[in-house]
């Protein structure tokens, strides 16, 4: 399925907004994993610095270090303090050899602490070292009192530090989340604003190619957008300008052929009275009925446009009630009736259809004899087209009829064309057909 361009734009702000957070994601890890180390190793710092204070302080003996050693343990989540006394017991979390090889080997020696896990506290002299390990990190302090020396091992695992290295990406990543939030709200917003204008010039553009020359663009939105809005308009004002000069046009040809048309029908009326002068007047008159009707059209509101419309309905009934008089008068069974659901909305002027049935309707009934039930169809097609029915119960009309010019009643043969011509120009045809001993011209006309 082809993507909007509305979604496009919201993928494209969203896919660069993860493009930059990726990116920054691993240098922030590095520093987070710093940061929790570094953390990791102040608390082992702490927590032992906290049990030698308390050792210094006098609580030396084995029950109070206990004590102290179930207090740091509350307070440092991550961090495990051993103590080994001077006798040798071990108190707190980790074996005696972790604990005791290197500070015992110091002593046996009898050399001072060295200055690396084992350094002696002093608490004006800076951290003490921190050393790796299985399973962790160490710090490791030595202190001495009267009862002798102690050694304090404080142990942060690595599985402490993992966890507060996930704990914290974790709200990073929550963080990161909320961002691509906010950019995909900004991204919709600012596509929605970009493509509300081109929506905009799309519906101008389905109006002018619906007739409705009056549409145009609303001047707003970005630059670009504004620039395809100023072209369309001015592309309906030249539609607008090219189709008022044709139609000028033609009126202005039209009344230059009333002169010698009437300079005809002058000549045509001095000749002597024959059965050749009878047939020219008829001629003439129907020359005449044709320029007027050119006339008519030039001279259409311009607000029809390109594509006119009118209720095909409401033409035939007012079609009909045009001829009914006459067709009384010569004893006719006349009807009309509509079968269409609504109204039969049909894409030409009421002018076109108009001149449309008036042709069908003077050939039903100047082609019939007298008395010859004629009758009106509206109805809706299958296919969603409207079918205008004109019918008789005559002889019907040839298909050779439908040539322009032809005819086989003796008429001008251009009745059916006319009919023809509006048919077509709406998206629909002429059909002659026999239904139910109806002898039927079928209008055919689009929506």
């Amino acid at each position: 399925m082809n993507a909007t361009l509305r979604s496009r734009m919201v993928a494209l702000g969203v896919g660069s907004a993860v493009a930059v957070l990726v990116l920054l994601s691993i240098p922030v890890g590095l520093i987070v994993g710093q940061d929790a180390r570094e953390d990791a190793d102040r608390s082992a710092q702490f927590a032992a610095e906290s049990v030698v204070v308390a050792i210094d302080a006098g609580a030396d003996d084995a029950e109070s270090v206990a004590d102290e050693l179930e207090q740091v343990d509350e307070r440092f989540t991550g961090v495990a303090v051993t103590v080994v006394q001077p006798d040798g017991e071990v108190l707190g979390a980790q074996s005696e050899v972790a604990c005791t090889v290197d500070a015992t080997s110091d002593r046996d020696a009898g050399a001072p602490p060295r200055d690396g896990p084992t350094a002696e506290y002093s608490p004006d002299g800076g951290p003490p070292a921190v050393e790796p390990i299985d399973g962790g990190r160490r710090v490791v302090l030595t202190t001495e009192t009267a009862a002798g020396i102690f050694t304090v091992c404080a142990d942060a695992s690595t599985s402490a530090w993992l966890s507060a290295v996930a704990a914290r990406m974790g709200t990073l990543a929550a963080a990161a989340l909320g961002v691509l939030v906010v950019v995909a709200i900004v991204a919709l917003l600012i596509a929605r604003r970009v493509t509300r204008h081109l929506a905009a010039a799309a519906v101008t553009a389905d109006r002018l190619a619906h007739g409705d020359l009056d549409a145009r663009v609303p001047d707003a939105g970005p630059p670009e957008v504004r620039r395809v809005g100023d072209a369309l308009n001015r592309l309906a004002e030249r539609i607008e300008e090219l189709l008022q000069f044709e139609r000028e046009t033609a009126a202005d040809l039209s009344h230059r052929l009333r002169t010698p048309l009437t300079a005809v029908r002058l000549d045509v009326e001095a000749l002597p009275a024959s059965s050749g002068k009878a047939e020219l007047e008829l001629h003439v008159a129907q020359l005449e009925r044709t320029l007027t009707a050119v006339i008519r059209a030039a001279r259409r509101p311009q607000r029809e446009g390109a594509m006119p419309s009118c209720d095909a309905a409401t033409v035939a009934r007012d079609r009909f009630a045009y001829w009914a008089p006459l067709m009384e008068d010569q004893g006719r069974e006349a009807s009309i009736s509509t079968e269409t659901a609504g109204e039969a909305l049909v894409r030409c002027s009421s002018e076109d259809l108009s001149a449309a049935l008036d042709a069908l309707l003077e050939n039903a009934v100047a082609h019939t004899a007298d008395g010859t039930p004629v009758a009106v169809v509206v109805a809706d097609l299958h296919d969603g087209r409207i079918a205008v029915d004109v019918r008789d119960r005559g002889h019907g009309v040839s298909n050779d009829a439908l040539q322009r010019g032809r005819s086989d009643r003796g008429s001008t043969g251009l009745g059916l064309d006319i009919a023809r011509s509006c048919a077509e120009a709406s998206g629909g045809e002429l059909d002659l057909l026999e239904l139910d001993g109806w002898a039927t011209v079928r209008l055919v006309l689009g929506r």
